[in-house]
Protein backbone atom coordinates (compact mmCIF):
# COMPACT_ATOMS: atom_id res chain seq x y z
CA UNK A 1 0.00 0.00 0.00
CA UNK A 2 2.91 2.24 0.78
CA UNK A 3 4.63 1.41 -2.47
CA UNK A 4 1.35 2.45 -4.52
CA UNK A 5 0.90 6.00 -2.67
CA UNK A 6 4.77 7.06 -3.98
CA UNK A 7 3.93 5.19 -6.93
CA UNK A 8 0.86 7.58 -7.10
CA UNK A 9 2.58 10.98 -6.34
CA UNK A 10 5.60 9.88 -8.48
CA UNK A 11 3.25 9.89 -11.38
CA UNK A 12 1.43 13.42 -9.80
CA UNK A 13 5.41 14.73 -9.81
CA UNK A 14 6.21 13.84 -13.26
CA UNK A 15 2.89 15.19 -14.52
CA UNK A 16 3.19 18.36 -12.38
CA UNK A 17 6.85 18.58 -14.00
CA UNK A 18 5.58 18.36 -17.63
CA UNK A 19 3.13 20.95 -16.84
CA UNK A 20 5.76 23.24 -15.28
CA UNK A 21 7.87 22.41 -18.47
CA UNK A 22 4.93 23.24 -20.90
CA UNK A 23 3.96 26.17 -19.31
CA UNK A 24 7.68 27.44 -19.34
CA UNK A 25 7.81 26.76 -23.20
CA UNK A 26 4.32 28.96 -23.58
CA UNK A 27 5.78 31.68 -21.87
CA UNK A 28 9.13 31.88 -23.63
CA UNK A 29 7.24 32.01 -27.12
CA UNK A 30 4.83 34.27 -26.16
CA UNK A 31 6.59 36.32 -24.14
CA UNK A 32 7.11 38.79 -26.82
CA UNK A 33 2.83 38.73 -27.62
CA UNK A 34 1.44 42.50 -28.87
CA UNK A 35 -1.50 44.10 -27.76
CA UNK A 36 -3.22 42.91 -31.04
CA UNK A 37 -2.33 38.94 -30.21
CA UNK A 38 -4.00 39.68 -26.50
CA UNK A 39 -7.02 40.80 -27.92
CA UNK A 40 -7.49 37.62 -30.40
CA UNK A 41 -7.20 35.63 -27.12
CA UNK A 42 -9.37 37.26 -25.48
CA UNK A 43 -11.87 36.71 -27.78
CA UNK A 44 -10.59 33.34 -28.90
CA UNK A 45 -11.36 31.99 -24.91
CA UNK A 46 -14.51 34.57 -25.47
CA UNK A 47 -15.25 31.78 -28.18
CA UNK A 48 -16.33 28.63 -25.85
CA UNK A 49 -19.69 27.97 -25.14
CA UNK A 50 -19.20 27.03 -21.51
CA UNK A 51 -18.63 29.19 -18.84
CA UNK A 52 -16.55 27.05 -16.43
CA UNK A 53 -13.82 26.29 -19.30
CA UNK A 54 -13.44 29.97 -20.15
CA UNK A 55 -12.85 30.57 -16.60
CA UNK A 56 -10.26 27.65 -16.62
CA UNK A 57 -8.96 28.85 -19.45
CA UNK A 58 -8.49 32.40 -18.40
CA UNK A 59 -7.11 31.34 -14.76
CA UNK A 60 -5.57 27.99 -14.78
CA UNK A 61 -4.58 27.89 -18.57
CA UNK A 62 -6.89 24.35 -19.13
CA UNK A 63 -8.71 25.32 -22.09
CA UNK A 64 -11.12 22.97 -23.82
CA UNK A 65 -10.20 19.99 -21.12
CA UNK A 66 -13.72 18.61 -22.09
CA UNK A 67 -12.48 18.74 -25.65
CA UNK A 68 -9.66 15.78 -24.86
CA UNK A 69 -12.44 12.99 -26.07
CA UNK A 70 -11.49 12.61 -29.53
CA UNK A 71 -14.91 10.88 -30.07
CA UNK A 72 -15.85 14.39 -30.70
CA UNK A 73 -13.83 15.55 -32.82
CA UNK A 74 -15.67 13.38 -36.04
CA UNK A 75 -19.27 13.86 -37.17
CA UNK A 76 -21.65 13.06 -40.44
CA UNK A 77 -20.92 15.41 -43.39
CA UNK A 78 -23.92 17.51 -43.82
CA UNK A 79 -23.54 18.41 -47.13
CA UNK A 80 -23.26 14.89 -48.21
CA UNK A 81 -26.36 15.72 -51.16
CA UNK A 82 -24.58 18.62 -52.60
CA UNK A 83 -20.67 17.54 -52.44
CA UNK A 84 -18.21 20.02 -53.39
CA UNK A 85 -17.11 19.75 -56.92
CA UNK A 86 -13.05 19.81 -56.90
CA UNK A 87 -11.55 21.48 -59.69
CA UNK A 88 -9.35 19.72 -62.68
CA UNK A 89 -5.75 20.07 -61.51
CA UNK A 90 -4.44 18.21 -64.52
CA UNK A 91 -2.66 21.77 -66.13
CA UNK A 92 -1.89 23.77 -62.72
CA UNK A 93 1.94 22.72 -62.70
CA UNK A 94 1.80 23.94 -66.58
CA UNK A 95 -0.48 27.14 -66.15
CA UNK A 96 2.45 29.56 -66.50
CA UNK A 97 2.31 32.32 -68.59
CA UNK A 98 6.34 32.34 -69.81
CA UNK A 99 6.77 32.13 -73.36
CA UNK A 100 10.16 30.14 -73.41
CA UNK A 101 10.95 30.66 -76.90
CA UNK A 102 11.15 34.10 -76.43
CA UNK A 103 13.98 34.10 -74.29
CA UNK A 104 17.39 35.45 -75.04
CA UNK A 105 20.51 33.28 -74.64
CA UNK A 106 21.17 35.37 -71.47
CA UNK A 107 17.64 34.95 -69.80
CA UNK A 108 18.08 30.73 -70.61
CA UNK A 109 21.61 31.11 -69.22
CA UNK A 110 19.94 32.52 -65.93
CA UNK A 111 17.47 29.70 -65.61
CA UNK A 112 19.60 26.81 -66.11
CA UNK A 113 20.25 24.35 -63.28
CA UNK A 114 23.63 23.35 -62.55
CA UNK A 115 24.43 19.50 -63.21
CA UNK A 116 26.31 19.14 -59.83
CA UNK A 117 22.89 20.23 -57.97
CA UNK A 118 21.16 17.44 -59.07
CA UNK A 119 24.38 15.16 -58.70
CA UNK A 120 24.26 16.06 -55.07
CA UNK A 121 20.47 15.88 -54.15
CA UNK A 122 19.57 14.36 -51.22
CA UNK A 123 17.78 11.17 -50.66
CA UNK A 124 14.98 11.30 -47.83
CA UNK A 125 14.24 7.96 -46.14
CA UNK A 126 10.13 8.43 -44.87
CA UNK A 127 9.70 7.22 -42.15
CA UNK A 128 8.20 3.05 -41.98
CA UNK A 129 5.01 4.12 -40.00
CA UNK A 130 4.16 7.52 -41.71
CA UNK A 131 0.53 7.89 -42.35
CA UNK A 132 1.13 11.77 -44.03
CA UNK A 133 2.90 11.34 -47.02
CA UNK A 134 4.11 13.38 -49.77
CA UNK A 135 1.63 15.72 -51.36
CA UNK A 136 1.12 18.06 -54.34
CA UNK A 137 0.51 21.89 -54.36
CA UNK A 138 -2.28 21.32 -56.91
CA UNK A 139 -4.05 18.70 -55.33
CA UNK A 140 -3.79 20.60 -51.87
CA UNK A 141 -5.32 23.98 -53.53
CA UNK A 142 -8.09 21.65 -54.92
CA UNK A 143 -9.05 21.03 -51.42
CA UNK A 144 -9.23 23.85 -49.62
CA UNK A 145 -10.98 26.83 -49.58
CA UNK A 146 -9.58 30.58 -49.21
CA UNK A 147 -10.35 32.27 -45.44
CA UNK A 148 -10.31 35.83 -44.07
CA UNK A 149 -8.82 34.50 -40.32
CA UNK A 150 -12.76 32.89 -39.94
CA UNK A 151 -14.49 34.24 -42.82
CA UNK A 152 -14.46 32.41 -46.23
CA UNK A 153 -13.79 34.56 -48.91
CA UNK A 154 -16.73 33.94 -51.27
CA UNK A 155 -15.98 36.70 -54.01
CA UNK A 156 -13.14 35.18 -55.78
CA UNK A 157 -12.96 35.36 -59.41
CA UNK A 158 -12.85 31.38 -60.74
CA UNK A 159 -10.53 28.88 -59.19
CA UNK A 160 -8.05 29.47 -56.83
CA UNK A 161 -4.53 27.77 -57.84
CA UNK A 162 -1.13 28.25 -58.55
CA UNK A 163 -1.51 30.50 -60.69
CA UNK A 164 -4.07 32.83 -59.19
CA UNK A 165 -2.97 31.90 -55.45
CA UNK A 166 -0.84 35.39 -55.26
CA UNK A 167 -4.11 37.35 -55.32
CA UNK A 168 -5.49 36.57 -52.16
CA UNK A 169 -2.38 39.23 -51.12
CA UNK A 170 -4.68 41.61 -52.28
CA UNK A 171 -7.51 41.78 -49.94
CA UNK A 172 -6.91 44.72 -47.58
CA UNK A 173 -8.46 43.47 -44.68
CA UNK A 174 -5.70 40.05 -44.96
CA UNK A 175 -3.23 42.64 -44.88
CA UNK A 176 -0.81 41.40 -47.45
CA UNK A 177 -1.44 37.35 -46.50
CA UNK A 178 -1.21 37.71 -42.98
CA UNK A 179 -4.61 37.23 -41.65
CA UNK A 180 -5.24 34.87 -45.14
CA UNK A 181 -5.68 30.93 -44.85
CA UNK A 182 -6.33 28.11 -46.87
CA UNK A 183 -8.84 26.19 -44.93
CA UNK A 184 -9.84 22.56 -45.18
CA UNK A 185 -12.66 21.28 -47.12
CA UNK A 186 -12.99 18.30 -45.45
CA UNK A 187 -12.82 17.38 -41.46
CA UNK A 188 -8.96 16.75 -40.83
CA UNK A 189 -9.94 14.21 -38.01
CA UNK A 190 -11.29 12.17 -40.62
CA UNK A 191 -8.27 12.04 -42.35
CA UNK A 192 -9.30 12.08 -46.12
CA UNK A 193 -7.10 10.77 -48.87
CA UNK A 194 -5.83 13.63 -50.64
CA UNK A 195 -5.08 14.45 -46.92
CA UNK A 196 -2.78 10.84 -46.17
CA UNK A 197 -1.58 11.63 -49.89
CA UNK A 198 -0.97 7.26 -49.81
CA UNK A 199 -0.89 8.03 -53.61
CA UNK A 200 2.22 9.32 -53.52
CA UNK A 201 4.44 6.80 -51.04
CA UNK A 202 7.76 6.59 -53.15
CA UNK A 203 7.97 3.30 -55.65
CA UNK A 204 9.58 0.22 -54.20
CA UNK A 205 12.56 -1.98 -56.70
CA UNK A 206 10.51 -4.66 -58.45
CA UNK A 207 10.53 -7.77 -58.10
CA UNK A 208 13.82 -9.76 -59.94
CA UNK A 209 13.73 -12.73 -58.35
CA UNK A 210 15.99 -16.15 -59.74
CA UNK A 211 13.48 -18.58 -58.85
CA UNK A 212 16.68 -21.19 -59.41
CA UNK A 213 18.40 -19.78 -56.40
CA UNK A 214 20.13 -22.17 -54.07
CA UNK A 215 20.52 -21.55 -49.87
CA UNK A 216 24.29 -20.35 -50.40
CA UNK A 217 24.45 -20.39 -46.51
CA UNK A 218 23.54 -21.46 -43.89
CA UNK A 219 24.39 -25.05 -44.50
CA UNK A 220 21.65 -27.37 -45.07
CA UNK A 221 20.05 -28.43 -41.81
CA UNK A 222 20.44 -25.28 -39.97
CA UNK A 223 18.07 -23.40 -38.09
CA UNK A 224 19.22 -19.86 -36.79
CA UNK A 225 15.74 -18.37 -36.71
CA UNK A 226 15.89 -16.02 -33.73
CA UNK A 227 13.12 -15.17 -31.30
CA UNK A 228 12.09 -11.66 -31.09
CA UNK A 229 13.62 -11.00 -27.82
CA UNK A 230 15.44 -6.98 -28.23
CA UNK A 231 12.77 -5.15 -28.27
CA UNK A 232 11.34 -4.77 -31.47
CA UNK A 233 9.43 -2.13 -33.38
CA UNK A 234 7.15 -4.88 -35.94
CA UNK A 235 3.86 -4.67 -33.62
CA UNK A 236 4.31 -0.87 -33.53
CA UNK A 237 4.57 -0.77 -37.26
CA UNK A 238 1.20 -2.62 -38.09
CA UNK A 239 -0.52 -0.76 -34.63
CA UNK A 240 0.29 2.44 -33.91
CA UNK A 241 -0.81 3.94 -37.02
CA UNK A 242 -3.05 0.92 -38.28
CA UNK A 243 -0.67 0.75 -41.35
CA UNK A 244 -0.11 -2.92 -42.76
CA UNK A 245 2.45 -4.21 -45.77
CA UNK A 246 -0.67 -3.90 -48.34
CA UNK A 247 -1.45 0.11 -47.14
CA UNK A 248 2.45 0.33 -48.71
CA UNK A 249 2.11 -1.05 -51.99
CA UNK A 250 4.45 -3.79 -51.19
CA UNK A 251 5.20 -6.73 -52.88
CA UNK A 252 4.19 -9.74 -50.95
CA UNK A 253 8.08 -10.75 -49.50
CA UNK A 254 8.97 -14.20 -48.60
CA UNK A 255 11.79 -15.22 -46.72
CA UNK A 256 15.26 -14.66 -47.49
CA UNK A 257 17.15 -18.63 -48.98
CA UNK A 258 20.62 -16.60 -49.50
CA UNK A 259 20.84 -13.93 -47.06
CA UNK A 260 19.79 -11.25 -49.38
CA UNK A 261 16.30 -9.01 -48.29
CA UNK A 262 15.40 -5.84 -49.56
CA UNK A 263 15.50 -4.02 -53.12
CA UNK A 264 14.03 -5.84 -55.85
CA UNK A 265 15.23 -9.24 -54.35
CA UNK A 266 11.55 -10.01 -53.12
CA UNK A 267 12.84 -11.40 -49.61
CA UNK A 268 12.51 -10.38 -45.78
CA UNK A 269 14.55 -11.69 -43.36
CA UNK A 270 11.37 -12.53 -41.09
CA UNK A 271 11.49 -16.13 -40.90
CA UNK A 272 14.89 -16.53 -42.33
CA UNK A 273 17.74 -18.90 -40.94
CA UNK A 274 20.41 -15.61 -41.55
CA UNK A 275 18.69 -13.22 -39.06
CA UNK A 276 15.45 -11.07 -38.38
CA UNK A 277 17.14 -7.95 -38.83
CA UNK A 278 17.42 -6.63 -43.09
CA UNK A 279 20.42 -3.58 -43.38
CA UNK A 280 18.94 -1.12 -45.64
CA UNK A 281 22.39 -2.11 -47.93
CA UNK A 282 19.90 -5.91 -48.43
CA UNK A 283 21.69 -8.50 -46.08
CA UNK A 284 19.76 -10.34 -43.29
CA UNK A 285 21.82 -11.06 -40.04
CA UNK A 286 21.30 -10.16 -36.07
CA UNK A 287 23.29 -7.40 -34.11
CA UNK A 288 23.71 -3.67 -34.40
CA UNK A 289 24.89 -3.83 -37.76
CA UNK A 290 21.37 -4.99 -39.11
CA UNK A 291 19.33 -4.78 -36.39
CA UNK A 292 20.21 -0.95 -35.58
CA UNK A 293 20.49 2.86 -37.27
CA UNK A 294 21.35 1.07 -41.12
CA UNK A 295 17.89 -1.44 -40.60
CA UNK A 296 15.25 -1.46 -42.96
CA UNK A 297 12.13 -1.72 -41.00
CA UNK A 298 9.96 -2.40 -44.23
CA UNK A 299 11.68 -6.07 -44.89
CA UNK A 300 12.76 -7.31 -41.46
CA UNK A 301 12.61 -6.67 -37.87
CA UNK A 302 14.56 -3.72 -36.14
CA UNK A 303 15.26 -2.77 -32.83
CA UNK A 304 13.16 -0.61 -31.01
CA UNK A 305 14.71 2.54 -29.93
CA UNK A 306 13.17 2.91 -26.79
CA UNK A 307 14.39 -0.23 -25.72
CA UNK A 308 27.62 -13.31 -36.75
CA UNK A 309 27.67 -11.83 -39.55
CA UNK A 310 27.59 -14.98 -42.59
CA UNK A 311 30.29 -15.22 -45.09
CA UNK A 312 30.05 -13.46 -48.49
CA UNK A 313 29.18 -15.33 -51.31
CA UNK A 314 32.03 -15.12 -53.83
CA UNK A 315 29.84 -13.04 -56.56
CA UNK A 316 29.77 -10.21 -53.79
CA UNK A 317 33.34 -9.41 -54.12
CA UNK A 318 33.07 -7.66 -57.35
CA UNK A 319 30.74 -5.47 -55.97
CA UNK A 320 33.76 -2.57 -54.73
CA UNK A 321 35.03 -2.75 -58.52
CA UNK A 322 31.48 -2.56 -60.58
CA UNK A 323 30.90 0.65 -57.73
CA UNK A 324 33.76 2.27 -59.71
CA UNK A 325 32.34 1.43 -62.98
CA UNK A 326 30.82 4.61 -64.26
CA UNK A 327 29.20 3.04 -67.37
CA UNK A 328 27.11 0.62 -64.63
CA UNK A 329 23.52 2.89 -64.19
CA UNK A 330 20.93 0.71 -62.15
CA UNK A 331 17.53 1.88 -62.44
CA UNK A 332 16.28 4.33 -59.98
CA UNK A 333 14.04 3.74 -57.44
CA UNK A 334 12.25 5.65 -55.33
CA UNK A 335 10.10 7.74 -57.62
CA UNK A 336 7.00 9.76 -56.10
CA UNK A 337 3.79 11.38 -58.06
CA UNK A 338 4.31 14.01 -55.60
CA UNK A 339 7.25 16.50 -56.89
CA UNK A 340 9.49 18.46 -54.67
CA UNK A 341 9.97 21.82 -55.58
CA UNK A 342 13.81 22.73 -56.27
CA UNK A 343 14.69 26.62 -55.84
CA UNK A 344 18.26 27.27 -56.88
CA UNK A 345 19.63 30.60 -55.30
CA UNK A 346 23.13 31.92 -56.86
CA UNK A 347 24.90 34.10 -54.54
CA UNK A 348 28.23 36.21 -54.71
CA UNK A 349 31.58 34.73 -54.35
CA UNK A 350 30.75 31.25 -56.06
CA UNK A 351 28.03 30.36 -53.32
CA UNK A 352 24.83 28.44 -54.88
CA UNK A 353 22.49 27.34 -52.35
CA UNK A 354 19.87 24.45 -53.43
CA UNK A 355 16.95 24.25 -51.42
CA UNK A 356 14.80 21.18 -51.70
CA UNK A 357 11.57 21.34 -50.39
CA UNK A 358 8.91 18.80 -49.40
CA UNK A 359 5.64 19.84 -48.94
CA UNK A 360 2.81 17.88 -47.28
CA UNK A 361 -0.59 18.11 -46.61
CA UNK A 362 -1.01 17.82 -43.15
CA UNK A 363 1.90 17.88 -40.05
CA UNK A 364 0.88 15.24 -37.33
CA UNK A 365 1.75 16.94 -34.22
CA UNK A 366 3.61 15.62 -30.99
CA UNK A 367 2.14 13.68 -27.86
CA UNK A 368 3.00 14.75 -24.65
CA UNK A 369 1.80 12.48 -21.52
CA UNK A 370 -0.46 10.79 -24.32
CA UNK A 371 -1.97 14.27 -25.18
CA UNK A 372 -1.24 15.45 -28.65
CA UNK A 373 -0.41 19.31 -29.72
CA UNK A 374 0.65 20.92 -33.09
CA UNK A 375 -1.49 18.94 -35.57
CA UNK A 376 -1.62 21.83 -38.52
CA UNK A 377 -2.78 21.86 -42.56
CA UNK A 378 -0.19 22.33 -45.12
CA UNK A 379 3.65 21.34 -43.60
CA UNK A 380 6.66 22.80 -46.06
CA UNK A 381 9.96 21.30 -45.00
CA UNK A 382 13.41 21.90 -46.24
CA UNK A 383 17.34 20.41 -47.04
CA UNK A 384 18.94 23.47 -48.27
CA UNK A 385 23.10 22.12 -49.82
CA UNK A 386 24.97 24.87 -50.50
CA UNK A 387 27.67 24.85 -53.01
CA UNK A 388 31.30 26.87 -53.26
CA UNK A 389 32.50 26.91 -57.02
CA UNK A 390 30.31 24.15 -57.32
CA UNK A 391 31.22 22.07 -54.87
CA UNK A 392 29.27 21.06 -52.10
CA UNK A 393 30.33 22.20 -48.73
CA UNK A 394 27.70 22.24 -46.03
CA UNK A 395 23.64 21.54 -45.51
CA UNK A 396 21.36 22.82 -43.25
CA UNK A 397 17.97 20.48 -42.10
CA UNK A 398 14.55 22.23 -41.39
CA UNK A 399 14.85 19.86 -37.61
CA UNK A 400 12.59 20.80 -34.82
CA UNK A 401 14.40 23.65 -32.66
CA UNK A 402 15.65 25.67 -35.52
CA UNK A 403 17.50 23.60 -37.70
CA UNK A 404 20.86 22.32 -37.94
CA UNK A 405 23.66 22.39 -40.24
CA UNK A 406 26.33 20.00 -40.87
CA UNK A 407 29.61 20.16 -43.19
CA UNK A 408 29.55 18.22 -45.95
CA UNK A 409 31.38 15.80 -44.93
CA UNK A 410 29.72 15.06 -41.97
CA UNK A 411 27.02 13.73 -44.38
CA UNK A 412 26.15 10.20 -45.06
CA UNK A 413 25.51 9.51 -48.39
CA UNK A 414 24.48 6.91 -50.97
CA UNK A 415 25.63 4.97 -54.05
CA UNK A 416 22.85 2.57 -55.82
CA UNK A 417 23.92 -0.95 -55.33
CA UNK A 418 25.49 -1.93 -58.88
CA UNK A 419 24.30 -5.01 -59.00
CA UNK A 420 20.93 -3.34 -59.69
CA UNK A 421 18.53 -4.96 -57.17
CA UNK A 422 17.46 -1.48 -55.66
CA UNK A 423 19.52 -1.09 -52.41
CA UNK A 424 21.95 1.30 -51.49
CA UNK A 425 25.43 1.32 -50.20
CA UNK A 426 26.44 3.98 -47.52
CA UNK A 427 29.73 5.87 -47.20
CA UNK A 428 29.25 5.11 -43.14
CA UNK A 429 29.56 1.53 -43.97
CA UNK A 430 31.64 0.87 -46.95
CA UNK A 431 34.61 3.16 -47.67
CA UNK A 432 34.65 2.21 -51.46
CA UNK A 433 31.31 3.81 -51.45
CA UNK A 434 32.67 6.92 -49.88
CA UNK A 435 35.04 7.81 -52.69
CA UNK A 436 32.40 7.97 -55.50
CA UNK A 437 29.45 8.65 -53.42
CA UNK A 438 27.76 12.37 -54.44
CA UNK A 439 24.52 12.15 -52.69
CA UNK A 440 23.50 12.39 -49.06
CA UNK A 441 20.87 11.39 -46.96
CA UNK A 442 18.29 12.79 -44.49
CA UNK A 443 15.59 11.14 -42.92
CA UNK A 444 11.70 12.92 -42.13
CA UNK A 445 10.44 11.97 -39.10
CA UNK A 446 7.23 10.39 -38.61
CA UNK A 447 4.00 13.05 -38.60
CA UNK A 448 5.92 16.22 -38.64
CA UNK A 449 8.53 15.81 -41.58
CA UNK A 450 10.90 17.79 -39.54
CA UNK A 451 14.54 16.75 -41.36
CA UNK A 452 17.08 15.21 -39.53
CA UNK A 453 20.76 13.47 -40.25
CA UNK A 454 20.06 10.63 -39.00
CA UNK A 455 17.52 7.58 -37.87
CA UNK A 456 16.65 7.33 -34.47
CA UNK A 457 14.91 9.36 -31.41
CA UNK A 458 15.48 13.31 -31.66
CA UNK A 459 14.12 15.02 -28.63
CA UNK A 460 13.97 18.56 -28.52
CA UNK A 461 12.97 21.37 -26.06
CA UNK A 462 11.57 19.75 -23.10
CA UNK A 463 13.44 17.20 -20.54
CA UNK A 464 14.18 13.68 -20.58
CA UNK A 465 12.86 13.37 -24.42
CA UNK A 466 9.09 13.71 -23.49
CA UNK A 467 8.68 15.82 -26.64
CA UNK A 468 10.79 14.11 -29.75
CA UNK A 469 10.79 13.28 -33.36
CA UNK A 470 11.30 9.92 -34.79
CA UNK A 471 13.19 8.50 -37.95
CA UNK A 472 14.00 5.07 -39.78
CA UNK A 473 15.10 3.72 -42.99
CA UNK A 474 11.55 3.55 -44.65
CA UNK A 475 10.43 4.26 -48.01
CA UNK A 476 13.33 5.94 -49.65
CA UNK A 477 12.68 8.88 -51.45
CA UNK A 478 13.89 10.04 -54.64
CA UNK A 479 13.43 13.99 -54.83
CA UNK A 480 15.17 14.37 -58.18
CA UNK A 481 12.90 11.80 -59.88
CA UNK A 482 10.11 14.27 -59.92
CA UNK A 483 10.83 17.96 -59.48
CA UNK A 484 10.01 21.44 -60.03
CA UNK A 485 12.84 23.40 -60.17
CA UNK A 486 13.39 27.61 -60.10
CA UNK A 487 15.49 29.90 -59.72
CA UNK A 488 15.48 32.54 -57.01
CA UNK A 489 17.18 36.59 -57.50
CA UNK A 490 17.78 37.44 -53.61
CA UNK A 491 18.46 40.89 -55.04
CA UNK A 492 15.02 41.74 -56.33
CA UNK A 493 13.64 39.08 -55.06
CA UNK A 494 12.00 37.48 -58.11
CA UNK A 495 11.41 33.63 -59.13
CA UNK A 496 11.72 31.95 -62.32
CA UNK A 497 11.22 28.98 -63.50
CA UNK A 498 14.23 27.03 -65.12
CA UNK A 499 14.50 25.69 -68.43
CA UNK A 500 14.07 22.06 -67.37
CA UNK A 501 9.91 23.31 -66.58
CA UNK A 502 9.25 26.23 -68.46
CA UNK A 503 5.70 26.29 -67.93
CA UNK A 504 5.68 25.90 -65.02
CA UNK A 505 3.63 28.51 -62.65
CA UNK A 506 5.80 31.11 -60.61
CA UNK A 507 3.35 33.36 -59.15
CA UNK A 508 2.34 31.30 -56.46
CA UNK A 509 5.77 32.01 -54.63
CA UNK A 510 4.63 35.13 -53.91
CA UNK A 511 1.29 33.88 -51.68
CA UNK A 512 1.72 35.65 -48.89
CA UNK A 513 -0.85 33.56 -46.48
CA UNK A 514 -0.77 30.03 -44.61
CA UNK A 515 -0.74 27.53 -46.49
CA UNK A 516 -3.26 25.97 -43.94
CA UNK A 517 -6.40 26.59 -41.34
CA UNK A 518 -6.70 29.00 -38.83
CA UNK A 519 -6.01 27.39 -35.70
CA UNK A 520 -9.01 26.40 -34.12
CA UNK A 521 -11.26 28.31 -32.36
CA UNK A 522 -12.02 27.00 -28.40
CA UNK A 523 -15.40 26.29 -29.26
CA UNK A 524 -14.17 23.43 -31.70
CA UNK A 525 -14.58 20.47 -30.65
CA UNK A 526 -11.76 19.46 -32.14
CA UNK A 527 -9.24 22.08 -30.47
CA UNK A 528 -7.76 22.49 -26.91
CA UNK A 529 -5.00 24.38 -25.49
CA UNK A 530 -2.91 23.21 -22.23
CA UNK A 531 -0.10 25.28 -20.54
CA UNK A 532 -0.30 27.37 -23.97
CA UNK A 533 0.00 24.65 -26.53
CA UNK A 534 -2.88 24.27 -28.89
CA UNK A 535 -3.66 21.10 -30.61
CA UNK A 536 -4.26 22.90 -33.83
CA UNK A 537 -2.28 25.88 -34.88
CA UNK A 538 -1.49 28.12 -37.82
CA UNK A 539 -0.51 26.36 -41.35
CA UNK A 540 2.94 27.54 -41.93
CA UNK A 541 4.02 30.07 -44.59
CA UNK A 542 5.67 29.09 -48.55
CA UNK A 543 9.10 28.85 -49.36
CA UNK A 544 9.93 32.44 -50.11
CA UNK A 545 9.40 33.13 -46.95
CA UNK A 546 12.19 30.64 -45.34
CA UNK A 547 14.77 33.25 -45.60
CA UNK A 548 16.30 32.35 -49.22
CA UNK A 549 18.69 35.60 -49.21
CA UNK A 550 20.40 33.74 -46.08
CA UNK A 551 24.04 34.54 -45.52
CA UNK A 552 25.38 31.81 -43.91
CA UNK A 553 23.67 28.61 -44.54
CA UNK A 554 21.56 28.48 -41.10
CA UNK A 555 18.08 29.18 -41.23
CA UNK A 556 17.95 32.16 -38.39
CA UNK A 557 20.37 35.27 -38.14
CA UNK A 558 22.12 34.88 -35.42
CA UNK A 559 25.03 32.44 -34.91
CA UNK A 560 25.18 29.75 -37.29
CA UNK A 561 27.08 26.22 -35.99
CA UNK A 562 28.28 23.61 -38.35
CA UNK A 563 28.54 20.43 -37.06
CA UNK A 564 31.53 18.56 -38.06
CA UNK A 565 29.73 14.63 -36.92
CA UNK A 566 25.86 13.85 -37.50
CA UNK A 567 26.71 10.59 -35.70
CA UNK A 568 29.03 9.12 -32.89
CA UNK A 569 29.02 5.64 -35.21
CA UNK A 570 31.99 4.26 -36.34
CA UNK A 571 31.73 4.86 -40.09
CA UNK A 572 30.13 8.30 -39.10
CA UNK A 573 33.62 9.42 -37.17
CA UNK A 574 35.26 8.36 -40.37
CA UNK A 575 37.24 10.99 -41.96
CA UNK A 576 36.09 12.20 -45.21
CA UNK A 577 37.29 9.92 -47.88
CA UNK A 578 39.32 12.93 -49.83
CA UNK A 579 41.74 11.85 -46.57
CA UNK A 580 41.55 8.47 -46.33
CA UNK A 581 39.84 6.51 -49.12
CA UNK A 582 41.37 2.86 -48.01
CA UNK A 583 38.84 0.01 -48.48
CA UNK A 584 36.60 -1.14 -45.71
CA UNK A 585 33.93 -3.72 -44.70
CA UNK A 586 30.53 -3.19 -44.85
CA UNK A 587 28.52 -3.79 -41.82
CA UNK A 588 25.17 -4.83 -42.29
CA UNK A 589 25.99 -6.24 -45.56
CA UNK A 590 29.33 -7.72 -47.58
CA UNK A 591 33.27 -7.71 -46.79
CA UNK A 592 34.85 -5.92 -49.94
CA UNK A 593 37.98 -7.67 -51.31
CA UNK A 594 40.55 -5.16 -50.11
CA UNK A 595 39.47 -6.11 -46.68
CA UNK A 596 40.12 -10.07 -47.26
CA UNK A 597 43.23 -9.89 -48.37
Amino acid sequence: MHNKGRKIFGGFLVLAVGYLALSGVSVHLNRGANLAERRENKAWVASSKHWLDRQLCRWVGLCGTTHLNSKGWTWDAVDDDEPRVHPDVSDYWTSGPEDPDSWSEEEKKRREVPQYVFDHAPYVHLFSGESFWPGDLADHLAHTASYLNYTEIDNLDGDVNLTTLHKLNDYKEGMHGRYVYLQSTDNLEEWPEWLLSAKNIPTAPEIHRDHDEIDQWPSEGTNDIEEDEEGVTEERLQTNLNLGNTYWGLPTLTASVNGRCGGSSGYTCKGSGFGQCCSIYGWCGRGDAHCGDACDPLRGICNDPFEIRPSPHRELRKRDARLRDTRHKPPPVGSSTAPATLVVVPKEDGIVDAFWFFFYSFNLGQTVFNIRFGNHLGDWEHTLIRFKDGKPIEVFLSEHNFGDAYAWHAMEKYVPDPEGEGTMIGTWSNETAGTIAKRPVVYSATGSHAMYATPGLHPYILPWGMLHDQTDRGPLWDPALNVKSFVYDPKNHTVRASTLNPKAPTSWFDYAGHWGDKYYQLSDPRQYRLAGQYHYVNGPSGPKFKNLARQHVCQSRGKCHIRDWASDTEGARRPPPEEDTEDGGLPGGNMTLGSMI
